[in-house]
């Protein structure tokens, strides 16, 4: 059906895009709390604090 909306011109608003994680399968904003994705990011932040200080 997509096809014959192309042909004749009909356009449908684009669809946003959800990053989603790899490990948990959750979107990004959404990860769950034993991700070692998510950890990983939180120990890099705590990291990153503690260095300037």
């Amino acid at each position: 059906m997509s096809f014959l909306n192309r042909l004749l011109g009909k356009s449908e608003p684009p669809k946003e895009r959800v990053r989603v994680c790899v490990e948990c399968g959750m979107p990004v904003a959404d990860h769950k709390q034993w991700c070692s994705i998510l950890q990983g990011q939180i120990e890099l932040q705590r990291k990153a604090e503690q260095k300037p200080a």
